[in-house]
C-alpha cells in the first residue's frame, strides 16, 4: 500500500479522497500547504504528492518548489482548473510527473498515480542498484 500526500482545498478533496482509497492507497488529506509541509518535515513516509495549482498561502508551484527541497525523490502530480502554458512549463521544470486539468475520471487518475508510483519505484531501484555496484 502505497501513501498519497492529497493537498486539495476545494469539495473536490473528499471524492479525490475516495477515489486513491479505492484504488488501494493510504490518502494523507489535508486542505493546505503548511499542513503538507509540515507532514513531510515530521518525516511521514510519502510516496506521491497529489496538489491543486491553487491552494491557500502558496501556490501549487511555490509547493513543489519546497516539495522538491525536502523530498527531492518523491513524485508529484498537479491538478487544476485554471491552467495555463506559464504554470505548466514552470510545473514541469519543478519536476511534476503529470499536469492535469480537472475534472479528471476516477480512470484516468488512476492511470496517473499508477504511472507516477510505478517511475518513483524504478528511480528508487536505479539509485539503489548504482550505489550496489560501486560498494561491490
Amino acid at each position: 500500500m502505497k501513501t498519497i500526500l492529497l493537498i486539495e482545498n476545494s469539495t473536490e478533496r473528499p471524492g479525490l479522497e475516495d477515489v486513491l482509497k479505492k484504488f488501494g492507497h493510504k490518502v494523507v488529506a489535508v486542505e493546505d500547504d503548511a499542513s503538507a509541509l509540515s507532514i513531510i518535515r515530521a518525516g511521514v513516509a510519502i510516496d506521491l504528492v497529489i496538489t491543486d495549482c491553487w491552494i491557500t498561502a502558496l501556490n501549487g508551484l511555490d509547493l513543489l518548489a519546497s516539495l522538491r527541497r525536502l523530498a527531492p525523490a518523491v513524485p508529484s502530480i498537479m491538478l487544476t482548473e485554471h491552467g495555463s502554458v506559464e504554470m505548466y512549463l514552470k510545473a514541469c521544470s519543478l519536476g511534476v510527473f503529470e499536469y492535469v486539468n480537472k475534472p479528471v475520471t476516477a480512470q484516468e487518475l488512476g492511470r496517473i498515480v499508477k504511472a507516477a508510483l510505478g517511475r518513483a519505484q524504478t528511480v528508487e531501484r536505479y539509485a539503489h542498484d548504482h550505489t550496489a555496484a560501486r560498494e561491490g
